[in-house]
């Protein structure tokens, strides 16, 4: 088929899903939710035919670029209370109709010869995503907080069990995979896209899911069976870590969500010890939580998160892709944590400090800067188990005191907003590790 036609086609049944779903928002036969979920649907299974209706990756770029400026066009129009009344008759603030069309196109050219796998994270978006949103609103009663957000545990339940069964059944079909082995993949997919998802806000979701599938299902395929059993029980481990140590920790729902996949992305991207050095960081919060009174607990949202896991996964990355030796790529990423401990814990000293306090306080003391030297050292512990000499530890320990210095004076008072914390933490952490790692690299 012409990719013209293909296109005029996909256009037009597009059309036909808003407005036979915008007719059924307006009489009232279809609730805001399930109106969004309507369109939701029908759009994701219409793209499930997009690898034997298009064999060019630009026809589906080129429909894609459409899609979204055709529905930027009716978001923006009088057509929102018409045709557009199903996608927009929900208040909340969500971008992820537009993400929608960008995340089909961009993951089709990821998958172009790799049908399996393109449906398979299409069918998480469209049947996972959908059940969650249906069950949350309908069932949901244990809600947690998350970025721009409220969810339940009940719609994160839906989309785990829809999920799983999203990726098992077309990977026994289609895919020459074990059972066993399937079976874990399917685990680990379901976790890991319910977290995305839970964590997520603003429609992100719908971008974030389906290319998260691909790549986790990409670099999976070709683990063995042992190793994706043990990547399965780790998941399933710091989940349950991350929830039976909730009175503990500050963090809400999004937060530990968005912990989870952290912890199992530097278990998987740098081994053992990038794990006990995350985990080391998450024990060092739990305990200075217990020392907090509590008009002086703050809790924390996937902001914190990003702020400490950015400049740290960057490493790995780096290292994933050849850029930097491994072993160096996962000493950047416990190095920086490292830095980052020593700017908490002087963080902490200044949230603590009482206001005329603050105002004799104009650095830090020796003694007050002892206790974030030891926790330091005692992060960069794993390191023991890789290949670095252990004088490549100097620049760390003479970078993390004066990035703690900054931040001490840089950070702010109560009054400060505490995304800017957390974002001149993660800068300051970027510079002193990139400082550090262009000393030792080789």
């Amino acid at each position: 088929m012409p990719p013209t036609l293909s296109i005029t086609i996909t256009l037009l049944c597009l059309t036909a899903i808003l407005w036979l779903a915008g007719i059924g928002a307006r009489s009232g036969f279809l609730g805001p939710e399930s109106a969004r979920k309507a369109v939701h649907i029908g759009m994701g299974l219409l793209c499930l035919s997009f690898p034997w209706l298009f064999d060019s990756v630009l026809a589906v770029q080129i429909l894609s670029a459409m899609a979204v400026l055709a529905l930027l066009v009716v978001r923006l129009s009088k057509l929102r209370r018409s045709v557009g009344s199903a996608l927009f008759s929900v208040k909340r603030l969500s971008i992820g109709e537009l993400l929608f069309p960008a995340a089909v196109g961009w993951l089709y050219t990821l998958s172009w010869d790799q049908p399996l796998l393109y449906c398979i994270s299409l069918l998480l978006l469209t049947l996972a995503d959908s059940a969650s949103a249906l069950a949350g609103s309908k069932l949901g009663k244990k809600i947690y907080q998350t970025s721009g957000a409220s969810k339940s545990m009940e719609g994160s339940l839906a989309f785990f069990l829809t999920g799983f069964f999203c990726a098992a059944i077309p990977l026994y079909i289609f895919s020459s995979e074990p059972l066993c082995h399937t079976l874990f993949l399917s685990i680990n997919i379901a976790l890991f896209t319910m977290a995305v998802e839970g964590a997520s806000g603003h429609g992100l979701d719908n971008l974030l899911i389906p290319i998260g599938a691909f790549l986790l299902m990409d670099y999976y395929m070709e683990l063995s069976g042992n190793a994706m059993i043990l990547r399965s029980v780790a998941m399933l481990i710091l989940l349950s870590i991350l929830l039976l140590t909730h009175k503990r920790h500050t963090l809400n729902g999004g937060a530990i969500l968005t912990a989870l996949l952290f912890s199992f992305a530097s278990f998987t991207l740098g081994g053992l010890p990038c794990l006990l050095a995350s985990v080391i960081l998450f024990i060092r919060h739990m305990l200075v939580q217990r020392r907090l009174r509590q008009d002086q607990i703050v809790i924390h949202s996937m902001d914190v998160i990003l702020a400490i896991t950015l400049p740290a996964l960057l490493w790995l990355t780096l290292a994933r892709g050849h850029i930097i030796p491994y072993n160096y790529g996962q000493f950047g990423f416990i190095s920086t944590l490292a830095i980052i401990i020593y700017m908490l814990n002087t963080g902490t000293q200044k949230h603590t400090s009482q206001p005329t306090q603050l105002t004799q306080l104009t650095q830090p003391t020796r003694l007050s800067m002892l206790p974030g030297l030891g926790l330091s050292l005692l992060l960069l512990t794993p390191t023991l188990l890789l290949d670095i000499p252990l004088l490549h530890l100097l620049p760390t320990l003479l970078l993390a005191p004066l990035s703690a210095w900054i931040y001490y004076h840089w950070r702010g008072d109560a009054s400060t907003p505490a995304i800017f914390h957390w974002i001149k933490l993660s800068l300051l952490a970027f510079i002193a590790s990139s400082l550090s790692q262009f000393i030792i690299l080789p």
